[in-house]
Formats: structure tokens, sequence, C-alpha cells
């Protein structure tokens, strides 16, 4: 508390500009005393009057100390606007630097807080003449192509994407409608595989056994006269297979028939 009265009390004599009732008449140089009497009526309304200037500014330096206590932050009240979601002084009250006058930085504030609390108006924003015609040279010299040609284009390419998204995506369902058919088929081709492999393996063993019997021990088959043998002896049997699988179809078409 004691610093709270050295801070009023520093206050009110910066503020206190009050004199007596005596120094109020300046014509009173070599008049007499008694013209310096005040009515006690007079004398006391002005007492009660210094006393609210009195109360009044001590109220203000008290809130003032208040506030000074309370910004801990140590921000400057811009920052402290901003902090509040309200726009700062600096920059749109007071323009301190060609920046706070740019339309860019305008643009941004009236984005930010909007043209009733900045007080800058939209049309501001709008380009002149000079920022069209600089922006046409720009466009000739740099772009190598029309901006309205180079629109259609980049909507053309957007299409060309789409369509080919939609052509991939249709594809893949017209696939997934084919899939088990598909399937079937790669896995009757498996199996297909599978047997003719087992096919020729029992080939090639009936083979050997022959020669294992014809020669009364196990030959190699890896041995060039044997394997000129052996492939003979398979297509033998190939062909053997071949006109039974031949016969049994059309025996079976001739049941068919009967029936």
């Amino acid at each position: 508390m004691q610093c709270v009265r050295d801070y009023l009390r520093v206050t009110l004599a910066s503020r206190s500009s009050l004199r007596p009732a005596s120094s109020w008449n300046p014509f009173t140089r070599g008049s007499n005393k008694a013209d310096d009497v005040i009515p006690a009526t007079e004398e006391t309304a002005e007492m009660e009057a210094y006393e609210k200037q009195i109360e009044t500014m001590e109220r203000e330096a008290h809130e003032e100390y208040i506030k000074s206590r309370c910004n801990k932050s140590r921000l400057s009240a811009s920052h402290r606007q901003m902090m509040h979601g309200q726009p700062p002084n600096v920059g749109i009250a007071f323009q301190y630097s060609n920046e706070h006058r740019s339309r860019k930085f305008r643009g941004s504030m009236l984005g930010r807080y909007g043209a009733q609390s900045t007080g800058i108006s939209p049309g501001e924003m709008w380009p002149t003449k000079l920022d069209r015609e600089m922006a046409k040279e720009w466009e000739s010299l740099y772009q190598p192509a029309p901006l309205k040609q180079m629109i259609e284009e980049s909507i053309q390419a957007k299409e060309n994407v789409k369509k080919m998204r939609l052509e991939r995506e249709q594809k893949i369902e017209d696939n997934f409608k084919k899939y088990d058919a598909v399937l079937s088929a790669w896995e009757q081709k498996v199996r297909n595989r599978e047997l003719l492999a087992e096919r020729e393996q029992n080939r090639r063993k009936i083979v050997l056994a022959e020669l294992r019997e014809e020669f009364g021990y196990d030959i190699n088959p890896e041995d060039a006269t044997m394997k000129e043998r052996i492939l003979e002896r398979e297509k033998v049997l190939l062909k053997e297979e071949r006109e039974l699988k031949k016969k049994m179809r059309l025996e079976k078409k001739q049941e068919n028939v009967d029936g």
C-alpha cells in the first residue's frame, strides 16, 4: 500500500492546478485585506468542490496504477490488441513506414479484422490502372501463351485426368466382374500343367522300368545313347495315350447317341 500512496502523491502533485481563493482575483494587487475575505458559504462550496476533485484524481490515479501493474507481459498496446483479436494501432491509426501504407499490408488487416474494425475500405484493394498495365506487360513478356489459353489448357488437362481416372475405374470394375471366371481358368490351367508334368513323370518311370528289366540294372538316363531310347519310347507311349483318349471319346459319344 505504501507504493500506491507514493504513486498517488506524485500523480496528485503533477495534476493539481488549484490555487488559493485569494489568488483567483487578478485585481487584488494593492487592495485592502478586508476585500480578500471570502464569505463562509462560498468558501465551503469551494472546499467541497476541491475535495471532490481530489477524490476523482485519486480514483483515476489508482486505476492507472492498477492497469500499469496488471500489464505483466510488457506488451505494447498494439500487441495486446492483436492478442485479444482487435486490430493494432500501429499500421492502421499510426502509419510509420511505406509498408503500413502498402496495399498488401492494408489488405491483410482488412481480411483479418474486417472493414468495420479497421476503417479500411475494400475498394482500396482493387488494382489501379498502373497495376493492370504492369500485369499485362508481365504477361506479354513472361507467359508463353495468353492467360485465357492457359486457363483453357488447364481445364482441359483436368478433364483428361478425370476421364482417364473414370476409364481406369471402369476397367477395374469390369475385371472384378470377370474375376471368378479368370480365377477358374487360371486354376484349370495350373491343374492341366500339373497333370501334364505328372504324366511325363509316369512315362519316364515306365520307360526306365522297361530298360531296367531289359538290361538287368538301373541305367543312367543322362547317357547319350539312353537318352535317345528314352525319348523314342516316350513318344510311343504318348501316342498310345492319345489313341486311348480318342477311343474313349468315341465310345462316350456313341453311348450318348444310343442313350
